[in-house]
């Protein structure tokens, strides 16, 4: 006999309803999808949706956290990668890619949502992290690394929401920032 909602633990259904969200954001956009449909599409009623996720936002923010979480998690124990962090950045990046217009729509949204906006800074801190970590021996000791991270969110936004295609493969892009942070760092 199959278990009522009530018997299912609530991390369970949050993560159905997040699934159910993150299928439909990526075919339709943030615009394009309801939370009726979500809900429709999980199996419950709209308002059962918003009982938790009190906005389209919050969803959004969510769905967007479990793609970024999923990413991360495969770059980082990809044997493939070896944990070389240049390489787990080409690859996180290169694999969002595909969701470009989802991060455009996102990273619009944040001034008017503290989820979105959390969602993104955790994800920047990653990307910062991986970045600083793959110049970190070629950086003269004691260096500022303020003015390295500033412009490499800069470049990872773009990278993230560009609607331009790009003429350069994002290791490329990588490269050049990575250079240039080295550049940088070593004339001050």
């Amino acid at each position: 006999m199959p278990r009522n909602r009530q018997q299912i633990p609530k991390a369970e259904r949050e993560a159905v309803l997040v699934d159910c969200a993150w299928e439909l954001f990526a075919a339709k956009g943030y615009k394009g999808t309801s939370l009726t449909e979500v809900g429709k599409a999980a199996g419950v009623a709209a308002n059962a949706v918003r009982w938790y996720f009190p906005t389209k936002d919050d969803l959004f923010a969510a769905a967007l956290d479990r793609l970024f979480l999923r990413e991360r998690e495969r770059v980082e124990v990809d044997p493939a990668i070896g944990g070389d962090p240049r390489q787990q950045l080409v690859t996180f990046l290169a694999d969002l890619e595909a969701y470009r217009g989802l991060h455009r729509e996102a990273y619009d949204r944040m001034d008017a949502s503290p989820a979105l906006a959390e969602v993104y800074s955790r994800m920047r801190e990653w990307l910062e992290d991986r970045l600083l970590a793959a110049v970190a021996n070629q950086l003269p000791e004691g260096v500022d690394v303020a003015p390295v991270a500033d412009m490499a969110h800069v470049l990872f936004e773009g990278l993230l929401v560009s609607a331009r295609g790009l003429d350069r493969s994002i290791g490329e892009f990588i490269d050049l920032l990575m250079e240039a942070l080295v550049a940088v760092a070593a004339a001050r």
